[in-house]
């Protein structure tokens, strides 16, 4: 189907040279000429006389590219002092011609009145006529399209969704709009959503030095580029960079320290910013990133490298970390600027191992390639690049990004090869040095495609850098053409306008496979931003780009392992080993973990505490955690019910039952009596039991008071503080795929619970060390199903032979207290502490850990004065 099909016959007519006149717009009637210093914020209206018709261009300033608070700082010289955006803020408006509604401009004021205008239907352009570049010298009047052609219509009809498709998204009760802006928490996934990337650009003292005065525009310019590559629709997202201050450092000794080690310099340039973000988003001066711009090369050695730039991956919301450090070379270091924000908004390299397991080679044409050869216009980011940006968004780890600037200034779109900075010997100096200028002998081919420099000694070589290195687009190759895009186009071509069009939704995929075969899986339904695709700067698709729904909802054959116990167990097979060469076995670790990386695959060597990450993702529909019946989808955790199903209300009762109503089983409580030393019984939990939750509270003050939770099996197998060996960390308990989260002995109520039904009885027990006695504080509650038969008496029944169980090791035998070592004020008491086997020899086997103390204060009466 199409959506915007055109035919378009482009003729040119150079209707005058003309003299604009700039006016007040109170003034028009009686002609009075005014030049006000400060456009910004103000309407502008230039007059000319066409023939016997007049003009009118009334200008005011929109938002796009510079923050409405945007400011230039300059760091040293003489002084701090503020300054500069005045000017570049008065550069580019948008406004109407004669006061016609349909009529549309946008012009640059700097250097010259010079942009387009639609007026009946036929575009027009205005420039200054020959070099320099003011509004006191003659422009000139060019019109561009066929007679008779139709102003664009205020919306493109596409822009809305069918109304059959409307229809569904409102059955499914999924607004299009994005959340309010400002708002802190995420109501909806898998949304695409308008993202403000508000950047500090920082030009170092060298930056300073090679470009005087030409220094904010030429930096202005590198950003204006990178923007229009993120606006491009291959990023399969709305991204829009914004300056919200610039920072010019005319003097080395106020900027951050730059060197030769690119890494070294990216650390001192994120300590060094943080002094100048607001830490209110909400500030208009607070800035996402910051980016570092310098002429010094990273190398070490000046050719023995391709560093062009560094940054730290997926930093983007993070104020410490958020930064990045580029090369100048010229125009093409806004290829790198753009690459290395890639890299802070989380994108890999093309070439690194997980985009190339996922999509195969990729080629070395995108943004996102390791080394930079030649970009590729048409589709300038890669299928991973979009994918990890993405999920970095969808994961919520871009919110930072969600508020914009109440009002901005338009992007500038004027050709860089246009402008004197970027003239061909400039572009020389600019990525070889002060001391090149273009080789006169360019072959034919390599016009506007591969740019070659030579310095005015005596060596006549010509120099290039590797990859592509194309001439600024507007760059002059022949007379009547410019260069394009590394091609010599008719001037004409170049700068004929180009239409507009903001993306469309395109219908709804198919249903993708379901990621479990049983336990409740989750499928997909995508759509693309392709009905009609943006073009040249036109809005990306704004609303939700996924849908998902479960699948395989039914319960798998019982084996005694849990979804995620799977995943852990796949990389058994993989045979990692200890330092003395043991197989470890992989299980899941869920203690220790941090919410927000509840769905990466953690596993844990069993038995040990090493643990590693070994998916950033697990696989849709495994569950987030051993207490919850949320799942992780896409890596992140979302409301799920015990049937399987996403959103589902459906809960387990008390008694573990999916949607019971808790009146199939009964609670059992109790406590423990104080005991002797060893390990002492507490109670003896059946196969079935749910929510499970045993507490030994210690006493105030003491760190350890000798009382720890111990945990075994029907068969006499310590799963918990077995054989005197104290777990004092948090820890999980895998028993036949139900997990029983331990607090660690450490903790002041130390802990252990379970949620899940218990697939076998499990004796709790509580061990006691000899040392200072402090009484215990243990209780415990669970719940029992009804057609089990448990009661108190026959549990202690059952453990009646482990009610103590004997010390057969060596243990701390303890000496009687001393007394005080001072009759008044403070003083200390002593007691021996041996270590002594069951002969009562002397023994260097006891646990050192659980070694009481020997010594404590004393306090007698007050001293005499």
């Amino acid at each position: 189907k199409c959506f915007a099909c055109f035919e378009k016959r482009v003729e040119e007519t150079i209707l005058s040279i003309v003299l604009p006149l700039e006016v007040f717009p109170q003034n028009i009637l009686d002609s009075s000429y005014s030049y006000p210093i400060n456009y910004a914020g103000k309407e502008v209206l230039h007059h000319a006389r066409l023939g016997s018709s007049s003009l009118h261009l009334i200008h005011s300033c929109p938002s796009v590219f510079l923050a409405p608070e945007f400011k230039i700082e300059r760091l040293g010289g003489s002084g701090r002092a503020t300054g500069g955006e005045r000017g570049l803020r008065g550069c580019f408006f948008s406004g109407t011609v004669n006061g016609e509604p349909e009529s549309l401009a946008a012009v640059s004021l700097c250097r010259g009145l010079s942009g387009s205008f639609l007026l009946d239907g036929e575009e027009f352009t205005i420039q200054p006529q020959g070099a320099g570049g003011s509004l006191g010298q003659p422009h000139r009047l060019q019109r561009w399209g066929p007679a008779g052609a139709r102003p664009l219509p205020r919306g493109p009809e596409w822009e809305e969704d069918s109304e059959e498709e409307s229809q569904e998204e409102e059955a499914e009760g999924a607004s299009e709009l994005p959340p309010p802006l400002g708002a802190t928490s995420r109501t909806k996934r898998f949304v695409s959503e308008a993202r403000f990337v508000e950047t500090l650009l920082v030009a170092d003292a060298s930056m300073a030095a090679f470009y005087g005065a030409d220094l904010q525009n030429h930096i202005l310019t590198l950003m204006s580029v990178a923007a229009r590559i993120y606006k491009h629709p291959s990023i399969k997202n709305s991204i829009n960079l914004m300056v919200v201050k610039v920072l010019i450092v005319e003097d080395e000794k106020w900027g951050p320290e730059v060197s030769d080690n690119g890494g070294l310099t990216l650390r001192n340039f994120c300590n060094w910013q943080r002094r100048f973000n607001q830490p209110s988003d909400r500030h208009p001066e607070h800035y996402d990133t910051a980016i570092l711009l310098t002429r010094q090369n990273f190398c070490g050695q000046e050719g023995l490298c391709d560093t062009l730039g560094v940054a730290d991956i997926g930093t983007i919301c993070d104020p410490n970390k958020s930064c990045s450090v580029i090369e100048d070379e010229g125009l093409q270091a806004a290829h790198t600027l753009a690459h290395e924000l890639g890299h802070v908004l989380s994108m890999p390299h093309d070439d690194s191992k997980p985009c190339t397991r996922l999509f195969g080679p990729m080629g070395k044409h995108h943004v996102m390639a390791p080394l930079f050869v030649h970009l590729n216009q048409t589709l300038p980011w890669s299928p991973c690049s979009a994918m990890y940006l993405t999920e970095l968004l969808d994961g919520g780890h871009g919110d930072c990004l969600l508020d914009a600037p109440a009002a901005a200034l338009p992007l500038p779109t004027g050709l860089p090869g246009r402008m004197a900075l970027y003239q061909l010997d400039q572009q020389c100096r600019q990525i070889f040095g002060p001391d090149f200028r273009h080789c006169p002998n360019t072959s034919a081919q390599d016009v506007c495609a591969q740019l070659w420099c030579h310095t005015d000694g005596a060596e006549p070589l010509c120099h290039t850098k590797n990859g592509s290195l194309p001439w600024a687009d507007g760059t002059p190759c022949g007379p009547g053409h410019l260069c394009s895009e590394g091609s010599c186009l008719p001037e004409e071509e170049v700068e004929r306008p180009k239409l507009v069009v903001d993306g469309g939704w395109a219908p709804w995929g198919p249903w993708g496979e379901c990621s479990r075969t049983c336990g409740g899986g989750v499928q997909f339904s995508h759509r693309e931003c392709k009905g009609p695709e943006p073009q040249n700067g036109g809005r990306y698709c704004l609303g939700r780009r996924a849908k998902y729904q479960s699948c395989h909802t039914e319960e798998c054959p019982p084996d005694g392992k849990s979804f995620r116990e799977q995943q852990c167990e796949k990389y058994n097979a993989y045979n990692y080993t200890d330092m003395d060469g043991n197989l470890l076995q992989w299980v899941p670790k869920y203690a220790g973990v941090s919410p927000r990386d509840r769905c990466k695959l953690f596993c844990r060597a069993r038995g040990r505490s090493e643990f590693k990450v070994f998916e950033a993702k697990v696989i849709d529909g495994t569950l987030c955690g051993p207490e919850t019946l949320a799942i992780c989808v896409r890596g992140q955790c979302v409301k799920a019910g015990c049937d399987h199903v996403v959103d589902s209300p459906r809960k387990l009762d008390k008694c573990g039952v999916c949607g019971g109503k808790g009146n199939s089983c009964r609670k059992v409580s109790g406590s423990l009596t104080p005991t002797g030393y060893g390990y002492n019984d507490i109670v003896t939990i059946p196969a079935g039991a749910t929510n499970i939750d045993v507490k030994q509270r210690s006493h105030p003050g003491v760190q350890n008071d000798g009382n720890y939770l111990a945990l075994k099996t029907a068969d006499g197998q310590y799963l918990l503080n077995g054989n005197l060996a104290i777990s004092a960390i948090e820890q999980d308990i895998l028993v036949k795929g139900t997990i029983l989260k331990y607090s660690g002995s450490i903790a002041t109520l130390e802990r252990l619970q379970s949620f899940r039904p218990l697939p076998e009885p499990l004796t709790v027990q509580l061990l006691t060390v000899p040392g200072e006695v402090f009484p215990p504080k243990v209780k415990y509650t669970f719940f029992v199903p009804n057609d089990v038969d448990f009661s108190m008496q026959s549990s202690k029944e059952r453990a009646t032979t482990n009610i103590i169980q004997p010390l057969l090791h060596a243990q701390w035998v303890l000496g009687d207290w001393s007394e005080c070592s001072s009759t008044c004020g403070a003083g200390w008491q002593r007691r021996t502490v041996e270590c002594r086997d069951p002969s009562g020899q002397a023994s260097a086997t006891c646990n050192k850990a659980l070694k009481p103390e020997d010594a404590k204060p004393c306090e007698s009466q007050l001293c005499p004065l």
